[in-house]
């Protein structure tokens, strides 16, 4: 419950320093719902903020609603091929000239 409290606070905090400092509004509903308009209109937001506060919150927000995809997405595949070519190095075990 506390979570919940504690996420709406925040939702709340955020619109009103964007409308406070930026003169701008922010839609908290498409904030939540929508993935891609959260993302570009937290991105917008950020190019703009000169506050530490407000980009705070606006990372911590971007954290819990927009979750990172690399973290999900799978690894791609070595080939075995590449995994086994040895690297090539040249041995100067005798020095740049010596055989």
């Amino acid at each position: 419950m506390d979570d919940k409290i504690e996420h709406a606070r925040l939702l709340a905090r955020f619109k009103l320093q964007v409308r406070r400092q930026l003169d701008q509004s922010v839609d908290l509903d498409r904030l939540v719902q929508d993935a891609e308009y959260a993302r570009t209109r937290l991105a917008e937001i950020e190019d703009l903020a000169d506050d530490e506060d407000l980009l705070v919150m606006l990372l911590t927000l971007r954290e819990q609603l927009l979750p990172r995809a690399v973290a999900t997405a799978p690894m791609p595949a070595t080939t075995p091929s590449a995994a086994a070519k040895p690297v090539e190095s040249r041995n100067y075990r005798f020095g740049a000239r010596g055989g």
